[in-house]
């Protein structure tokens, strides 16, 4: 148990729009991505020019 993580508990909300969800699953996977490549430096405004090749996950 000792290499348990608590992840933070996030209530259910609806999106007006698809582009609402998308933006929010850039975001939660944007944050998930800097936990385990903290050298890639991704947020929701870079991620998809930091993913577009898939070179910087196989480094």
């Amino acid at each position: 148990m000792a290499n348990t993580v608590l992840l933070e508990s996030r209530s259910y909300r609806p999106f007006k729009s698809s582009e609402e969800y998308l933006y929010a699953m850039r975001e939660d996977l944007a944050e998930w991505l800097n936990v385990m490549y903290p050298e890639l430096r991704i947020n929701t405004d870079n991620f998809m020019d930091r993913l577009d090749t898939g070179v910087a996950l196989c480094k």
